[in-house]
C-alpha cells in the first residue's frame, strides 16, 4: 500500500547504412560523459542503504551539496541524444554505450567485437560524491559498484585515436564535461571484455 512502480520506453529510428557500433578496434579511445547522479539505475538498493542510515529523505544531503537527501538521489537523468547525435556528425564515432542498468560490466560489452577488450582507467574521472557516500554507508565493493551504478559516467563513445581531440572539443561545445577514460585493446584468452584499473 502506498507504492507504486512507474515504467516507461522510446523508440528510435535510424537511417540505414548509419548503424552503431560499426568499426570498433584495438586501438580506439573511449570517452566517459558526465552523469548528473544515480539516474535511473539502483534503487532497490539505494533505497536499502538510505534505510540503514537511518535517514529520511527530506535530510539534509549529507555529502556535498545542498537541498535534500531525496533531491539529490532523484536528479533527473542526464540525456545524451543532442551531444551524441553531435559527435557522430562530426565523424568518427564507432559505438555509443548507454551505461545503465548492468552499469560498466554489462553495457560497455554490447557494443565491443568478440576479440576486443575495453580497458578502462578508473582515474581518469572523479566519483560524484554521492557514489562515495552509497559506497561507504552500503558498504559496497568498488567491483559491485561499476556494476550497479554509471559511478559518474552516464554514456561511453568510442572513437579512433586520431579523433579524440576532435570528439572531445564537440562534445565540449555541447556543454558535456567528457573525458578519456581509456581505449581498446584486443582481447587476450581467458580475459575480460572489460577491464578498470585504479593504478
Amino acid at each position: 500500500a502506498g507504492d507504486f512502480d512507474l515504467a516507461g520506453f522510446a523508440v528510435g529510428a535510424m537511417e540505414r547504412g548509419t548503424e552503431l557500433p560499426a568499426g570498433v578496434m584495438a586501438g580506439d579511445m573511449l570517452l566517459g560523459l558526465a552523469s548528473d547522479g544515480v539516474h535511473s539505475n539502483g534503487y532497490s538498493l539505494v533505497r536499502k542503504i538510505v534505510e540503514g542510515a537511518g535517514l529520511g529523505w527530506a535530510a539534509h544531503v549529507p555529502f556535498r551539496g545542498k537541498g535534500t537527501l531525496g533531491a539529490a538521489l532523484l536528479a533527473p537523468t542526464r540525456l545524451y541524444v543532442k551531444p551524441a547525435l553531435e559527435a557522430v556528425r562530426a565523424g568518427g564515432v564507432h559505438a555509443l554505450a548507454h551505461i545503465t542498468g548492468g552499469g560498466f560490466w554489462e553495457n560497455i560489452p554490447r557494443v565491443l567485437p568478440e576479440n576486443a577488450q575495453a580497458v578502462i582507467n578508473g582515474n581518469s574521472w572523479e566519483w560524484p560524491t554521492i557514489f562515495n557516500w552509497l559506497q561507504e554507508k552500503g558498504n559496497i565493493t568498488t567491483h559491485e559498484m561499476y556494476r550497479t551504478f554509471n559511478c559518474g559516467v552516464g554514456m561511453i563513445i568510442a572513437v579512433p585515436a586520431d579523433q579524440l581531440e576532435q570528439s572531445l572539443k564537440v562534445l565540449s561545445e555541447q556543454g558535456e564535461n567528457a573525458w578519456h577514460i581509456g581505449e581498446i585493446s584486443p582481447l587476450a584468452e581467458g580475459q575480460e571484455q572489460v577491464v578498470i584499473n585504479h593504478d
